[in-house]
C-alpha cells in the first residue's frame, strides 16, 4: 500500500537516487542528506514521500511564494517519482497531497517551473490543471 508521508531523514538516500536517475541531478547523498536537514528546520517549507513499506517511490517540495504582484501562492519546487514506479498513480497523488497542503496554508493556487525538454512532466502537470502562463529563462548565479 503506497502511502504519503512528511519526509523523515532517513529518506535522504532514497531521495538523492530519485534526484539522479528521474531528474539527471548528481549531487552527493552527504549534500541531499544536509539539505535534508536544512529544508525540515525550515518554516513554510512542505517536503512529503511516497512510500510503500521501507522503499520511497517519489517526492514533493512546496514553499512559499510571495510577492507584491498577486495573491499568496505555493512554489512546487521538485515533483519527482522514481523512474522504476512511474504509471501507478505515485506523483499524481504527491501533487494532490501538496495541494492540499498549499489550500490549507492559504494559498490561492501552485506555480511551478518545468524544463522545455520534460515533455512527459509538462504533460502531467496539463493533465492535472496547470496551464502555461509564461515562458521563463531561468539563471543562476553561484557564489563558489
Amino acid at each position: 500500500m503506497i502511502v504519503v508521508r512528511e519526509v523523515h531523514l532517513s529518506d535522504a538516500a532514497a531521495i538523492c537516487a530519485i534526484n539522479r536517475e528521474a531528474l539527471g541531478y548528481d549531487f552527493s547523498p552527504e549534500g541531499t542528506r544536509a539539505q535534508l536537514e536544512r529544508i525540515i528546520k525550515a518554516p513554510n517549507i512542505a517536503l512529503f514521500v511516497a512510500a510503500e513499506g521501507p522503499d520511497v517511490l517519489g517526492y514533493v517540495q512546496l514553499s512559499d511564494y510571495e510577492n507584491t504582484y498577486q495573491r499568496p501562492l505555493k512554489n512546487l519546487i521538485t515533483l519527482a517519482t522514481s523512474p522504476r514506479h512511474r504509471r501507478r498513480g505515485v506523483g499524481r497523488r504527491l501533487l494532490e497531497v501538496g495541494e492540499s497542503w498549499a489550500r490549507a496554508d492559504g494559498a490561492a493556487g501552485v506555480r511551478l517551473v518545468t524544463g522545455h525538454d520534460r515533455e512527459d512532466a509538462r504533460k502531467f502537470y496539463a493533465a492535472n490543471g496547470y496551464e502555461v502562463r509564461k515562458e521563463q529563462t531561468n539563471l543562476i548565479k553561484w557564489w563558489d
